[in-house]
């Protein structure tokens, strides 16, 4: 039940839920031969619908599909536009000696919108279940990490994979507009961007890898800018855009150094989206600091408990981040998230299970409430 009230945080989500053990099972039965196609997609229709309830139930104003059906938290999405497709390579290995065992973007022609992608009628799905209990929110990769995926798979050289390198941008572009436009169509109005490319720009291993490929992280920000707001240059009013950034599920951006710092600050006050969902260190609610520099009237989401780990985090130290966050946006544009998806790549070395996910948002719900007590 929403007990959200105008002097607490409101309680948000990065998007991605661990699934129960009966679809795990399930993939197991399918992978084995043993249960088809259409009896395992039931399975997540069943898995997906609970789920819903249950976020509803936990108090989230905006839910999502768990990400339940997701394979890949970037291709899935990519290659349901078309011009793009999916390879499996089992041996050898790829672009910086990443392991074997890879699913490799191949493309059929240049990307183009398409009208059939199946995150639409999956959308559609969630909007009938949630049935004006809550908000509905889209999580997609950002235009800037296919683009980002093409450039680093290709050493530098998009001709090498890509047969109009000269249209990338605005294949891209125009691919995401109408796409973005369909999902509203349907009724969406949040949009969440993810993108790991933010929050590493200048991590001294991706710079070489990026220097390797002949690019500077320097050069690409402005076009990575220019990708994503171009392609939500159109988006209706009433359309929310949010761009959230991560290094990845385990690593928080490097807020303490100068040039990355600089280049947040840059996405901060340059990208046109309507919110922000950035990780911090609970540890370190410093950094927090630099919402200072996030425009007035945006949203800013903080992740500030670890969706990656079963720890319990202290409600002082998030009540610490609450007022820290207090000083530049007020509580009304404020929510507090988890600091990463909590569908974890390695989730038994990890210790999280389906339950200790429900934990983590039951404690941002308490540490919401005591805020609002004090206020």
């Amino acid at each position: 039940m929403n007990t959200t009230t105008a002097n607490m945080p409101r309680v948000e989500i990065v998007g991605s839920f661990l699934p129960p053990e009966e679809l795990e099972n399930a993939l197991s039965e399918k992978i084995r031969g043993n249960l088809s196609e259409e009896a395992y997609h039931a399975e997540e229709d069943r898995v997906i619908d609970r789920l819903i309830d249950r976020e509803i139930e936990a108090g989230l104003e905006i839910v999502t599909d768990g990400e339940m059906r997701r394979k890949s938290w970037d291709r899935d999405f990519w290659e349901g536009f078309n011009g793009m497709s999916r390879e499996r390579i089992d041996t050898g290995h790829i672009y910086q000696d990443d392991v074997v065992r890879h699913d490799l973007l191949r493309f059929t022609g240049r990307i183009e919108y398409n009208p059939g992608h199946p995150f639409f009628d999956k959308f559609t799905h969630m909007q009938k279940l949630t049935a004006g209990r809550a908000e509905v929110r889209q999580t997609i990769p950002s235009p800037g990490e296919l683009y980002m995926r093409i450039l680093t798979s290709s050493n530098g050289d998009i001709s090498k994979l890509y047969e109009s390198p000269g249209t990338l941008v605005d294949d891209i572009v125009e691919a995401y507009s109408k796409t973005i436009a369909e999902f509203y169509r349907r009724g969406c109005r949040h949009i969440q961007l993810d993108t790991g490319v933010w929050g590493r720009l200048s991590d001294p291993e991706f710079d070489r890898m990026l220097l390797m490929g002949g690019v500077n992280a320097d050069e690409i920000t402005d076009l990575l800018l220019t990708l994503i707001n171009r392609s939500v240059a159109d988006r209706p009013s009433d359309l929310e855009i949010t761009m959230s950034i991560a290094a990845d599920e385990t690593r928080i951006p490097r807020w303490f150094d100068e040039k990355e710092l600089t280049l947040l600050r840059k996405m901060l006050e340059n990208v046109n989206a309507d919110a922000f969902l950035l990780p911090f260190e609970l540890s370190s609610p410093e950094d927090i600091n630099v919402l200072r520099w996030l425009p007035a009237g945006k949203r800013a989401i903080i992740g500030i408990v670890d969706g990656s780990l079963p720890n319990v985090e202290n409600i002082a130290d998030i009540l610490t981040a609450i007022d820290v966050a207090t000083r530049y946006v007020p509580v009304s544009l404020l929510s507090i998230s988890p600091s990463c998806g909590f569908k974890v790549t390695d989730r038994e070395r990890q210790g999280l299970n389906y339950e200790t996910q429900w934990g983590k948002i039951a404690l941002l719900r308490e540490a919401a409430a005591k805020y609002a007590e004090t206020r």
